[in-house]
């Protein structure tokens, strides 16, 4: 009787730790494979990264999608900031807001998802339709197809 105690007082224990050990490692393999898929997503950023102030809002007149000289011409100056961050996070508005951000394909399209962060949570700040991306300028143009915003890399 002592010997199946002594025993039984060995493995039950041994037996639990099993299923935690597990666990944890599951835990362990899911977070690594989360952050490993979130770099790739980031890391692939079209050249978004950074800070960007807005210099020009216009309106696409001919709804082409494109931003032509003349509506350029026609322009006028806004105030709004993005900054984007390689780890998803960002920063929006002048009031250097807290948020988040996504840049996805959408119809072969890219498309540009802002967030701000109020109270814990994600609330849809814009969904923007990337125009173009080069080292000084970044044009995005509205949901509704209607502005583009242009702006400059601070």
């Amino acid at each position: 009787m002592k010997k199946i105690f002594f025993v039984n007082a060995l493995i039950v224990p041994f037996c639990f730790s099993l299923p935690a050990l597990n666990m944890s490692n599951d835990k362990n393999i899911t977070t690594q494979s989360n952050s490993m898929d979130q770099d790739q997503r980031y890391s692939q950023d079209d050249g978004i990264l950074g800070s960007w102030s807005l210099v020009l809002q216009a309106f696409d007149e001919n709804n082409n999608g494109k931003l032509d000289d003349a509506e350029r011409k026609k322009g006028s100056t806004g105030r709004h900031f993005y900054q984007f961050n390689s780890d998803g996070t960002c920063l929006i508005h002048t009031l250097k807001l807290k948020g988040t951000y996504e840049l996805k394909n959408d119809g072969g399209k890219k498309r540009l998802y802002t967030y701000v962060i109020d109270e814990g949570k994600p609330t849809p700040e814009n969904k923007w339709y990337v125009i173009s991306v080069t080292k000084t300028e970044l044009i995005l143009l509205s949901q509704d197809k209607y502005a583009f915003w242009i702006y400059k890399r601070v």
